[in-house]
């Protein structure tokens, strides 16, 4: 998968295609403007304001108290990254936006939107780690609740996106009735397993700051029926005992290969007799394999936020045969691009 510029007509196919076109200028700037300016629209209410009946800008910075000539700025770059159409002096939202850029939208990702402010610090600080290789280490280094809040919200709509591709590949033996859902948060991955396997239950490890704003999404979600939290360090405590399923979903790029393999044999040790230990992940690509914009992006913005990194399939899968697991499988998603599910059973 590639991120560029696409022509528009047949001038700017000619342009493009001509070489002469500068497109380093658009490179370096129209993504970063695209990106914040729906960043913009959210925090600033702009595409709540059109929420109800297409207006113009004008009136959309009266309600919002915002300059009229700015909001026309705004909303027309929102027309071209395809959050806003335009009818004359008119805006409205495409069905695009209105799905995922309101708050009450079916797939908002207003919160990610939020969190997209402190990541956007985060990778301002790109150059630093590349030039030391140490992350930043977000985790332990935040800058306090308010950012975990919006971190929590942007991991919960990123999982009803993820939810779905992940559920149905996690093998889960008939009559199962506990599932540990490591570094889990919300638990909504591990509540959406839970659902296809009535009698299924699902508890939550994350840090205490995670799990003070997970319980709340989790009750916002409508999963704190299956779904229930306990605050602590999957590194360093007990698992537990008799789990059917552990679930590792979008936590393994924060912890070392040693620390990944360890709890894999933590997690064989706490599981029943054919229980599943099932990782969710970020592939990161091969060295020889084709570039890719979203398995290597992510790779690249995990190895600055955090103290890690994202890994090749191998080795995942190498973790779970060194661990003792048996069955060990890797299933990718074809509506998932660039992620994985590795999965291993406990021997019986």
């Amino acid at each position: 998968m590639r991120y560029r510029a696409t022509a528009d007509n047949t001038a700017e196919e000619a342009a493009l295609a001509s070489g002469e076109f500068f497109l380093p200028a658009v490179d370096l700037m129209m993504p970063l403007v695209q990106a914040r300016s729906i960043m913009a629209g959210v925090r600033l209410g702009l595409f709540e304001a059109l929420g109800r009946e297409d207006r113009t800008a004008p009136e959309v910075a009266a309600e919002r108290l915002l300059d009229a000539a700015c909001v026309e700025l705004v909303l027309r770059v929102l027309v071209c990254a395809g959050y806003v159409r335009r009818n004359g002096r008119r805006y409205g939202l495409t069905p695009l936006a209105r799905e995922t850029m309101l708050r009450n939208g079916p797939r908002s990702m207003c919160g990610l939107a939020e969190f997209n402010y402190i990541q956007w610090d985060m990778i301002s600080r790109l150059e630093e780690v590349v030039r030391h290789g140490r992350g930043l280490d977000f985790h332990t280094t935040s800058p306090g609740d308010d950012s975990w809040a919006s971190y929590q919200r942007a991991m919960l709509e990123f999982a009803r996106f993820e939810g779905p591709l992940a559920a149905p590949l996690v093998p889960v033996r008939p009559g199962a009735s506990k599932l540990l859902d490591i570094g889990g948060s919300h638990g909504l991955i591990g509540a959406m397993i839970c659902r296809r396997y009535p009698g299924l239950r699902s508890e939550v490890l994350d840090l205490p700051q995670a799990v003070e704003h997970g319980r709340k999404l989790a009750r916002e979600a409508g999963i704190d029926d299956v779904v229930t939290h306990r605050a602590g360090n999957a590194l360093l405590d007990d698992l537990g005992r008799d789990h059917d399923v552990i679930l590792l979903a979008n936590v393994a790029h924060h912890f070392s290969p040693e620390q990944n393999l360890d709890l894999a044999r933590r997690a064989r040790a706490s599981l029943t007799p054919g229980g599943t230990f099932a990782i969710w992940e970020t592939e990161q690509p091969g060295q020889d394999a084709e570039s890719d914009i979203v398995g290597d992006a992510f790779a690249l913005f995990f190895r600055v936020m955090s103290t890690s990194r994202a890994y090749e399939v191998e080795e995942y899968v190498g973790w779970l045969e060194a661990a003792g697991y048996v069955d060990n499988q890797a299933l990718r998603p074809p509506m998932g691009p660039g992620m994985v599910l590795v999965a291993g059973r406990k021997p019986v």
